[in-house]
């Protein structure tokens, strides 16, 4: 469901903020790391992967709906 929800909402977003998100939470390097390689700030990276991560939250919501509503 994650990879779904991936592939759904990647294309909402910008490289960079992409990049952030995908490098910190599904890659887990560290922050400091990440934003040094990306040449952005500490807080641009952790702001980037929380919008990410929760518009996935918000579509595998969606997905689990759909689900119940056909049962």
């Amino acid at each position: 469901v994650f990879r779904w929800a991936a592939r759904q909402v990647r294309k909402e977003f910008h490289e960079a903020t992409w990049n952030a998100f995908w490098l910190t939470a599904v890659e887990g390097r560290a922050v400091e790391a990440v934003a040094k390689e990306l040449e952005k700030n500490r807080g641009v990276i952790y702001a980037a992967r929380s919008r990410v991560i929760r518009r996935i939250q918000e579509k595998v919501t969606e997905y689990e709906e759909e689900g119940q509503a056909l049962s």
